[in-house]
């Protein structure tokens, strides 16, 4: 069960337990007993890390405008796609793909 918070009119806002299904139902205070409309929950942000913040960030960028990188091989970079053999990848070798 997720974490609600409430604001009483009366006591000010509190915390409670709920399920799902009642998360949009309101709750009774547990000072006065007064009905409490739950609070519009924010993103903790602020304890976020700053290398969580930069990843989250690239990743709602790239959500609506994905990056077009087009990057070529280095002379001699040794992977798969570039090499040139003149002998063929050993049989043990076979099962590896790509780098």
């Amino acid at each position: 069960m997720p974490l609600y918070s409430y604001a009483c009119e009366e006591c000010g806002p509190f915390d409670e337990w709920a399920e799902m299904s009642d998360a949009e139902k309101a709750m009774c205070c547990p000072s006065c007993a007064a009905e409490a409309a739950r609070m519009m929950a924010t993103p903790h942000l602020s304890t976020m890390t700053s290398g969580l913040r930069r990843a989250l960030s690239r990743s709602e960028k790239t959500a609506s405008e994905p990056r077009v990188v087009s990057r070529k091989h280095l002379a001699g970079c040794g992977c798969a796609l570039c090499a040139v053999r003149k002998t063929p990848t050993p049989i043990e070798r076979r099962w590896s793909l790509g780098h």
